[in-house]
């Protein structure tokens, strides 16, 4: 049996994923004092809210193509800040926990933004980064989890072991989808 200290104590948890169930931790306690007649509308709204971050945040860092995710992701926050917002507003949820709640979400609202700064643009996650692991790694290689990433040598962007296999088997050095293009156009150098 595992028990609720998992997310903590696994090797590479997102940063942004502790931040929500931190998050989650926070919240469910101060849900926990609406009133009954709340019970099943706005705080049942907030923790769905609550569950589908986490859930997108994890899904995310399984995605090879994540776009659309932290799409869903950045939306579900929003809500989340609405409901925070309106939960206030009815006096469920007194000024501290309020400012602190809504504290919260912000930081992660910031987060989300620039894991999708990132995506866009084909960078590592600034703020999002893999807690470390005490493993040594090769030179150029990442741990996400179980899966592995590589860095490209044209550019520097992080990249799946697939792309990299395929790089390494057709060019002989590890590039991005974008830096493979260029050296199929001689634009890398070495190229055909």
């Amino acid at each position: 049996m595992t028990d609720s200290n998992d997310t903590k104590n696994s090797k590479e948890t997102l940063i942004i994923q502790q931040k929500v169930y931190d998050m989650i931790m926070y919240a469910y306690p101060a849900i926990e004092q609406f009133p009954k007649s709340q019970k099943f509308s706005l705080a049942q709204d907030m923790k769905k809210c609550l569950d589908a971050i986490m859930r997108y945040i994890i899904a995310a860092n399984k995605k090879y193509t994540k776009k659309t995710t932290l799409q869903e992701l950045d939306i579900e926050n929003e809500a989340l800040k609405i409901y925070i917002r309106m939960a206030f507003e009815l006096g469920y949820l007194p000024p501290k926990k309020y400012e602190i709640w809504s504290g919260m979400a912000v930081e992660v609202g910031k987060m989300i933004g620039g894991w999708i700064k990132a995506a866009r643009d084909n960078q590592p996650l600034p703020g999002i980064d893999k807690q470390p692991d005490s493993g040594e790694r090769a030179s150029g290689q990442v741990a996400i989890g179980d899966d592995e990433t590589f860095t490209c040598s044209g550019c520097g962007a992080t990249i799946a072991k697939v792309v990299k296999e395929y790089s390494e088997k057709n060019m002989g050095r590890i590039l991005c989808r974008k830096c493979q293009n260029k050296f199929r156009r001689g634009e890398l150098g070495n190229g055909p």
